[in-house]
């Protein structure tokens, strides 16, 4: 597995397991080890996803040093108040010392509350509260658009090391992209196959076949290739194996132009301005 080295210099795995709709439960400890069987070292989950405890259950038996594993975990909106022990109740369920990246899963939305650049700062010095007292090794946030970013850094004495964001063909976000890449802020790609809506479209697929691999392998070696981290998801071993199996694709310069102007399709629509479900 290669690795990318964010701002403070730690060390992640350049391809991550999304467990996102992984229900608490045991049939995702298997499918967590079957993972960890496929070579996936970086797993990214959070509070909200109701699944740290059965993750915990996998992680605390395996025999893969915890050394060798990139844990990620998420702040909810509902704990923006009690930001460090909802770090310990993370770090308790997932049965580990330490989290490698703790992000701030949403931002204050605008349409929710009129002080949100104070909220978001307020978090953000919690984070790095953390970050400083040793119980994560990196901090970041998720679906921080650019002027959220401009409001956090202003006053941030850490600023963040990774953006967390709705990314894949048909949803490119350059503008986040760009000001994450001037900043030293890795970009993740949350929903890196469109929820699985990519893998259908004509234009991938001829591509694909093309290039002889599947539609999935495609859209995650064209995130790398655009700078950005995706953390894919299957619960199948052998497509979980194809889809750590793209380090050698090459697209080519033309393919690749045109799988970034492909228009939208397979977006969420969720925008972290103007949502009021969890903002």
């Amino acid at each position: 597995m290669q690795l990318l080295q964010l701002a403070n210099n730690h060390q992640i795995p350049a391809i991550g397991y999304g467990t996102w709709r992984l229900k608490n439960k045991p049939t995702t400890v298997d499918i967590i080890n079957d993972a960890i069987s496929a070579g996936y070292r970086h797993f990214d989950t959070a509070f909200a996803y109701g699944n740290e405890e059965t993750l915990g259950q996998a992680f605390g038996a395996t025999k893969v040093p915890r050394s060798e594993l990139f844990i990620t975990g998420k702040l909810w909106n509902d704990d923006r108040s009690n930001v460090r022990a909802a770090c310990t109740r993370s770090i308790k369920n997932l049965q580990c010392e330490y989290l490698d990246l703790y992000l701030v899963h949403w931002p204050a939305s605008p349409a929710v509350h009129k002080d949100w650049a104070e909220v978001n700062r307020k978090v953000w010095a919690e984070l790095e509260k953390l970050y400083q007292a040793g119980l994560v090794k990196a901090i970041g946030v998720c679906n921080f658009k650019v002027n959220q970013l401009e409001e956090l850094l202003k006053t941030a004495k850490i600023p963040p090391m990774v953006n967390q964001i709705e990314y894949h063909i048909g949803q490119r976000q350059p503008d986040i992209v760009e000001f994450c890449n001037q900043h030293n802020i890795l970009v993740e790609a949350w929903s890196p196959l469109g929820s699985g809506k990519m893998l259908k479209v004509p234009e991938l697929v001829q591509l694909a076949e093309k290039y002889q691999v599947s539609p999935a392998q495609l859209s995650i070696k064209w995130c790398l290739d655009n700078g950005v981290l995706p953390l894919p998801k299957s619960k199948d071993p052998e497509r979980m194996r194809q889809n750590l199996d793209v380090f050698d694709l090459k697209i080519s310069p033309a393919d690749l132009k045109i799988l970034n102007d492909m228009p939208y399709v397979g977006g969420s629509g969720l925008d972290s301005e103007t949502i009021t479900l969890f903002g």
